[in-house]
């Protein structure tokens, strides 16, 4: 007696396809969700690192390091203040994630009316006129906070959607 070798027929083969498809079309808003929260959280990291960064600037050049935040154009970045620009400090300048915001209606200019959001003194200490929180919120209206440390000597990343939870750096 002969044995053949097993084989798929063209009906199972459709089946199986046909699976496939309907388990990707369940899975694919799953995945989309978590590119945007990658996204958020990119970005977040971001901002606390140029916030970090101002921070030793300001302690290793002895000049005060302005975290600037341009809403409306979508950048931020940090400088030194105004007058200390020949200190050696690198001007460091960012733009969103296309797809991101920041969040204006949480997020307030400085009392001057500028787009300086934070200041460290060249000791590392956050001015007392340094903004509280950064809020930034992608197209689906999920949103992540960087915002001052319980001792306020820095920023953290906060996690305000409980989806981003999971996926997020704390």
């Amino acid at each position: 007696m002969t044995r053949r070798a097993g084989a798929f027929t063209l009906v199972e083969l459709i089946l199986v396809m046909a699976l496939l498809c309907v388990i990707l079309g369940i899975a694919a808003p799953s995945l989309s969700r978590s590119f945007h929260q990658r996204n958020l959280n990119q970005e977040a990291t971001r901002l606390l690192a140029v916030t970090e960064y101002a921070r030793d600037e300001a302690i290793s050049r002895g000049v005060p390091m302005i975290v600037w935040v341009d809403p409306d154009a979508g950048c931020f970045g940090a400088r030194p203040k105004i007058g200390f620009e020949d200190s050696g400090a690198r001007v460091k300048e960012f733009k969103l994630t296309d797809g991101l915001r920041f969040d204006t209606e949480k997020n307030s200019a400085s009392s001057t009316g500028t787009n300086d959001a934070v200041e460290y003194e060249p000791d590392g200490t956050l001015d007392a006129s340094s903004q509280a929180a950064f809020d930034l919120v992608d197209k689906s209206n999920s949103s992540i906070e960087v915002a001052r440390t319980s001792d306020a000597t820095g920023y953290e990343i906060v996690q305000n959607d409980p989806q981003l939870v999971n996926g997020g750096a704390r």
